[in-house]
């Protein structure tokens, strides 16, 4: 890759995280979280944003929930700047937002693990929510 390659994506990534934070802005019920380079944190004060998170996750994209505040972030990498898959996460973004404005708290089932963790008082609890997280994820069905 080298330097040259290295900087060459790392423009590509940028150009494309900015282009998904203005879409995200452009989102009357959303709101970007300060003011990100690739690592896009966003919120909602008016819709349950785990929801989103979870119609996200039935379209394909992997959102990581955040807490305090509630949001969900991306992490914009290389793959995301391959031509169409900005315009299609906006796509369904708008979508999913659009989802959880129809029918708010329908079959919600995502919570954020990312950053409670800290919050818990009896820090034993966190080596087995996370061992049972993960029992639960890898589940065979």
């Amino acid at each position: 890759m080298g330097e040259t390659g290295y900087l060459k994506s790392t423009e590509a990534i940028l150009k494309t995280a900015d282009t998904i934070k203005v879409a995200i802005e452009g989102i009357d019920e959303l709101k970007v979280l300060g003011n990100p380079l690739w690592v896009i944190a966003f919120g909602s004060d008016q819709l349950n944003i785990y929801e989103v998170m979870e119609k996200m996750g039935q379209r394909g994209w992997s959102l990581n929930g955040l807490y305090r505040p509630a949001c969900v972030h991306l992490c914009v990498t290389l793959p995301h700047t391959q031509e169409g898959v900005a315009e299609r996460f906006i796509e369904d973004l708008k979508a999913a937002v659009a989802e959880v404005k129809e029918a708010p708290g329908e079959a919600a089932t995502m919570a954020p693990i990312y950053g409670m963790a800290a919050a818990l008082p009896a820090r034993g609890m966190v080596g087995e929510l996370l061992k049972r997280y993960m029992d639960k994820l890898y589940q065979v069905k």
